[in-house]
């Protein structure tokens, strides 16, 4: 025995319902939503066919040509589309910060670096310095040596 359909007025029932209070209309989402409702969540590749087709619409609504034909819903539809360009716009701002500040935890990665380069170098400079005066007090002692030997 076949499971209950879900009609395809249901599915965009859904889908617009979802899209109309602003929550994130996903495959997974409208799922959840028809089983809420009708007890079935209807198969995966029809839901985002659906959802796909429903997705185009609203794409094709963004378009300056179309935005005429809304019809009476047209302030709805147009609300959303301003929210989710306002949140494209967010997406696109949180990437390049997210980017940006990868490159500079990867700066200070390289910096951190360089500074305990820099320490290890200096200690290197002092302790060659050191051995540097050590050396000369012995020539120092070595040459009045020499000097107190006659030939």
């Amino acid at each position: 025995m076949r499971p209950v359909r879900v009609t395809e007025p249901a599915i965009h029932a859904v889908i617009r319902d979802l899209a109309a209070t602003g929550a994130r209309v996903t495959g997974v989402a409208v799922r959840d939503e028809l089983s809420k409702r009708h007890g079935v969540r209807g198969g995966v590749a029809r839901i985002y066919r659906v959802l796909q087709a429903f997705r185009r619409e609203r794409a094709a609504l963004l378009r300056p040509g179309l935005r005429a034909e809304v019809g009476s819903d047209g302030p709805d539809v147009q609300a959303t589309l301003r929210a989710e360009r306002a949140e494209a716009r967010e997406r696109v701002h949180q990437e390049r910060w997210a980017r940006e500040t990868d490159a500079l935890r990867t700066r200070l990665a390289g910096l951190e670096s360089a500074a305990r380069d820099l320490e290890i170098a200096q200690q290197r400079v002092t302790d060659l310095a050191r051995a540097l005066a050590s050396a000369h007090a012995r020539i120092s002692r070595l040459e009045a040596l020499l000097a107190d030997v006659p030939p």
